[in-house]
Formats: structure tokens, C-alpha cells, sequence
């Protein structure tokens, strides 16, 4: 077994053979190249797609390739036979019908060179530039999916004519065949901010005379695509592979050489600009140590291609091509040219939706519930869809409660059944406590409520109020009730008044500590009722002093009970403190009892969930 320096070298001197005898027989040289250009608009460098989207739409690009040390040496004394080569490409392609693309590719070596390897008895021939390459002509037919879809088949073919030298080894002596199949795809439309590109091929060269052998090819690329097609990264791996164990490189004289893979690996990106216009760079190394096969190319390209167009426009395109339904498959061989449909091997079903999935005797073309079996019926919204027996508008297919009247559902287990918040089981309209899962109970004020809603520690039926928060109390009537506080439709009452201290001469006023047992309930009572979105804490007086001094000391005494409940918990917005003097009395002033009566604090509910 050789090492690969003296494999590499022995190469080399093959290759100068051939050099030399191209200068007086045809059959030395090749194509050196092993870099094909996938057809202009393609969204990969190398590895060839198998989409053909729009109909007369033109796509072009010029592509700069460089192979650095095309053919190398290794050893004590490295030989270079080829230190480089670059190739200026004009692509050009055509698609036609959203389904054909024809492409051409004309090659030109730029700049080339390389180093007399010094083999005695042999001449060499310096490589010069410009230097005309194979002229690339491609055909390309999509057979499967849709342009820009996740899937697509396609087969395609090159034929190149052997316009280029031989000899400068950009070019082969006879005419060359390339068939490959290519698969591929998209995730993510024309404007989705993230997509996916993948490519796949593999296919089979043949011809070029006795210098090129024959060879199995295969690709593989995958890239991200970043604001639409504004910026795609990606990778690509290309390879071919001799068909035989050695190749033949010259047939006059007879020169033969280990048959070794060529395969290469490119990163790139390319940025789409203006609908359109297109500019790309990749690099990568080489992956094997055959001939053709640069330890690094460097490609870039600047080209245009019109950007895949949005679903409407592509179905629009489509139905100007031939293909109404945008389905992939053309009218003229559509069994439904009208309806989107599957391929099917029974023409009379190729491109029609599946017939009758249900098997209800309802054409899913007309079938309102396609997966469901149902009867015939006139009226469009119900044909070939169960009954509806609770005639709540879900049929029995899909109503999860069939003989009780119900609502929508995203969740298909409560389909058609009547509203249940919690999910406990019993339907709001008798849940007394609609937002909290619980029991069913017999007593109406329970049923649906947890053991002890109000958190007050007194659970089930002994509570005598299980949404307020209260106190035990061997009294069953008060047993679970507040001491103090009840909630009304429209007042928080308390049954003791908030008393207040006063100190010195200023009669600056602050809520007596003793008050503080009452306030607690009032706090309570407020976050338990969440549908009460704003209190109005009222300050009243007796008549004593003047109107201007009451209505001061009202507004103080409100406004201290807010404070109060604020810092306990009570969010400020729900709260507005107002005094009202001696405006609003209960009692009579001429008497003691009616006075004491009238300085009091008012807890007024002045809005609800749902009220103006």
C-alpha cells in the first residue's frame, strides 16, 4: 500500500505525461475542474435543485471559482503541478411552464499555473490563461411537488461540448453526459422571518474520451434563511466517485492511476437584495487527496433571480401556467382542475381531494363534516354531517355533551356542552361557585364550591357564609361570618363604628387601634368580592362647629381609614376617600344618641364588574 505523498507524487508524474503527449496526440489531459456550478438561480453553489419555478423568467449570474492546488504533491519536496486555477463563469437559465428549466454554462480559466516537476525525459507543459472551458448546456424537469414546497422531485441532464484544452486541463477531448435526480425543498414562505433550504442529488458522468472515466456523483446541502430570502447561510458537500478500480489516463501512451474519490466541502452565504439581486461567497476544504480536489476553494457570484413569490401570486402564476388549483399537477392531466388534490395512479382521480374519506355516501367535495359519517341534507353547512340532537349547532360527531345544549370549546372533550369555568363538572348556571373547582352539594349556596371557599377555616355546609371570610361562632346563623362586616349590593356596613384618637389642640385625627379588628373585615370583604373595583370611604360629622371645620375633619378621618386599608393590603386604585360634614346626617343633632350617631365612616361600593 503507498503512502498518499508517494500516491500524490506519482500522480503528478502521470499527469505531466499526459501534458507532454497532449502536444502531439489527442488523448492526453482532461477537465481538471471538479466543481460544476449548479444552473443560474439555484438556490445552492454546486448541489443542483430540483424546482423550475415561473414561466419565461430569465436568471443570471457570474460566478468567480478558485482551486488552490488543484494538483499537488506531497514529500521532502513538494511539487505543485497545478498551484491554482480560476474559472470565470456566465450562467444563464431559463424556466418555462413552472416546470422546465433550460441553463447554460460557459466557462473561462482566468488564471492557471503551476511547476515543472524536473522528471527527466519528460516536457512540461506551462499551463496559460485565458483559456476557453467545456461549454455546459442543462435540461431540467420538476415531476413532483410545488415550486417552494417542502418536497419536490426533479431529473435533470448536462451535455458538455468539448470547447475547451485538453492540454491546460480545462477541458475534455470528447463530448461529456451528466444525468442526476434531485430532491429538495422549503420550510417557511416568501415572508416568514426563519426558513429551511435542502438539497440532495445523485446521478452518473460519462464520455469525455479515455482521460475522464466514468463516475457516480452525489451532493447533499441544507441552509437557514433569515427575513424572508433577505440572508441564507448554509453548507454543502459534493463528491463524485470513478465507476472502477483504476482510471485510465492515457491510452497512447498507456498511463493508469488508483481510481480515488473527489469530494469537496463549501460553506456559504448569499444575500438577496432589490426582488432579486443576488450576491454570494463560499470557502471550504477539500476532503480527499484525489486529483481535481483543491485542499481550498473559494467561489463567489453576483447574479439576479426573482424571489419566490407569495402563496396568492404563486397560485395566480400557476393558474396562468396550467395549473388552476395549485396543486402540482397540470390542468390537462387534472381529473379536478378546480379542486386541490392528491396524485393518484387512476387518472380519473389524479388531482382530486379523496372521495369520500367518511364512506357516508357524501362526496367530501360536498361533505360538511369530510371525516364524519352523516346524512344527505339540502342545506349546505349540514350535508353529510350527524345529527344534532340538542340542536345547540355541534352534531352529534363532535358535541361531547349530544343531548344538552352548549357552547364552543377549544378543548374537544366540552364541545357542545353548557359553560363550565372550573372544570369541576357543574355547568356555571348552577355553580355557586363557577370559578372554583368543587363538589356538587345538594344545598345551592355548596354546590360546585370547594370545602371552604372563603379560606376561614369553617368548611362545607357548617359555614353559614363560605364566601365571606368570617369567624367561628357557636351560633349556626353566624357560624363562618364576619363579626363586624356585611356586603351588600351597593355598602360594606359595619355593625360598630370606626373610632378615631385625637390629639392636643390641632385635632389631628388617626383610626383608634381598637378599630382595627372592624378594618380587617372591611379589607377582607373587599379582595373576597373582586368585582368590586372602587370603594368610596365616606367621612360624616355631627353639626357641632362650622361647615368649613367639618367638612375638613370628615375629609381627614376618610382619608385616614384609606391609609389604613392600603397599608393593609387593599390596592390604592380601588379607593377614594370623600367627607361629606355634617351634610348627610342619620340621627337628630339636638340629642346625644343621634350625634354619635352621625360621626360615623361609610364604606360605599360606587362600582362594580360590568357597571358604568
Amino acid at each position: 500500500m503507498r503512502s498518499s505523498s508517494v500516491a500524490a507524487a506519482a500522480s503528478a508524474a502521470v499527469l505531466v505525461t499526459l501534458a507532454s503527449a497532449s502536444r502531439g496526440q489527442s488523448t492526453g489531459g482532461f477537465s481538471l475542474d471538479r466543481f460544476e456550478p449548479a444552473p443560474a438561480g439555484d438556490v445552492f453553489f454546486g448541489v443542483p435543485s430540483p424546482a423550475a419555478p415561473g414561466h419565461l423568467e430569465p436568471r443570471v449570474h457570474a460566478m468567480l471559482d478558485y482551486a488552490y492546488r488543484p494538483i499537488h504533491s506531497g514529500g521532502d519536496t513538494p511539487i505543485d503541478l497545478v498551484s491554482s486555477q480560476a474559472f470565470l463563469r456566465l450562467d444563464a437559465s431559463l424556466a418555462l411552464w413552472d416546470r422546465l428549466l433550460l441553463s447554460v454554462d460557459a466557462p473561462l480559466a482566468v488564471s492557471q499555473g503551476g511547476d515543472d516537476p524536473g522528471i527527466p525525459g519528460v516536457e512540461f507543459t506551462e499551463l496559460a490563461a485565458p483559456e476557453l472551458g467545456d461549454l455546459r448546456f442543462g435540461a431540467r424537469v420538476r415531476l413532483l411537488g410545488r415550486d417552494a414546497g417542502p418536497f419536490q422531485l426533479g431529473l435533470g441532464g448536462y451535455l458538455f461540448v468539448p470547447t475547451g484544452s485538453p492540454a491546460q486541463y480545462t477541458g475534455d477531448a470528447e463530448a461529456r453526459g451528466a444525468f442526476h435526480a434531485s430532491l429538495g425543498g422549503r420550510l417557511g414562505t416568501a415572508r416568514s422571518s426563519l426558513g429551511f433550504l435542502w438539497n440532495a442529488s445523485g446521478g452518473v458522468d460519462f464520455g469525455g474520451g479515455p482521460n475522464q472515466p466514468q463516475q457516480a456523483t452525489f451532493g447533499g446541502a441544507a441552509a437557514l434563511l433569515f427575513g424572508g430570502d433577505l440572508l441564507q447561510l448554509g453548507a454543502e458537500v459534493y463528491a463524485a466517485a470513478p465507476l472502477g478500480d483504476e482510471l485510465l489516463l492515457s491510452s497512447t501512451p498507456v498511463q493508469r492511476e488508483d481510481a480515488s474519490v473527489n469530494a469537496e466541502l463549501l460553506l456559504g452565504a448569499k444575500l438577496r437584495v432589490l426582488g432579486g439581486l443576488t450576491f454570494g461567497a463560499a470557502v471550504g476544504p477539500g476532503l480527499t487527496n484525489a486529483i481535481g480536489t483543491p485542499p481550498v476553494r473559494a467561489v463567489g457570484m453576483v447574479g439576479w433571480a426573482p424571489l419566490p413569490a407569495p402563496a396568492p401570486e404563486r397560485a395566480q402564476a400557476s393558474a396562468v401556467a396550467g395549473d388552476k388549483d395549485d396543486d402540482g399537477i397540470d390542468d390537462h392531466i387534472d381529473a379536478c382542475p378546480d379542486v386541490k388534490g392528491d396524485p393518484s395512479p387512476d387518472p380519473a382521480k389524479d388531482g382530486c381531494p379523496p372521495a369520500d374519506r367518511d364512506g357516508d355516501a357524501v362526496l367530501d367535495i360536498d361533505d360538511a363534516c369530510p371525516s364524519t359519517p352523516g346524512a344527505r341534507s339540502a342545506e349546505p353547512t349540514e350535508n353529510g354531517c350527524p345529527d344534532d340532537s340538542d340542536d345547540d349547532g355541534f352534531h352529534d360527531g363532535i358535541d361531547a355533551c349530544p343531548s344538552v345544549r352548549g357552547g364552543p370549546s377549544d378543548d374537544p372533550k366540552k364541545v357542545g356542552c353548557p359553560g363550565d369555568a372550573d372544570g369541576d363538572g357543574i355547568a356555571d348556571a348552577s355553580d355557586a361557585c363557577p370559578k372554583l373547582k368543587g363538589p356538587a352539594s345538594k344545598n345551592p349556596k355548596q354546590n360546585g364550591c370547594p370545602d371552604d371557599p372563603d379560606g376561614d377555616g369553617v368548611r362545607g355546609a357548617a359555614d353559614a357564609c363560605p364566601n365571606e371570610r368570617g369567624h367561628s361562632d357557636p351560633d349556626p346563623r353566624q357560624n363562618g361570618c364576619p363579626k363586624f362586616v356585611r356586603v351588600s349590593a351597593d355598602e360594606i356596613t359595619t355593625s360598630r363604628p370606626v373610632q378615631f384618637v385625637v390629639y392636643g389642640k390641632t385635632r389631628t385625627q388617626t383610626v383608634d387601634p381598637v378599630s382595627d379588628e372592624i378594618l380587617v373585615e372591611v379589607r377582607d370583604a373587599i379582595q373576597q368580592n373582586p368585582d368590586i373595583e372602587l370603594v368610596e370611604v365616606q367621612g360624616h360629622t355631627d353639626d357641632s362647629g362650622t361647615e368649613g371645620y367639618n367638612l375638613r375633619l370628615s375629609q381627614q378621618r376618610a382619608e385616614a381609614v384609606l391609609s389604613w386599608l392600603v397599608a393593609a393590603g387593599v390596592p390604592r386604585e380601588k379607593l377614594v376617600a370623600r367627607g361629606y360634614g355634617f351634610e348627610q346626617p342619620l340621627g337628630d343633632n339636638r340629642v346625644k344618641t343621634g350625634r354619635q350617631k352621625n360621626r360615623r365612616v361609610q364604606f360605599m361600593i360606587i362600582k362594580r364588574k360590568g357597571q358604568p
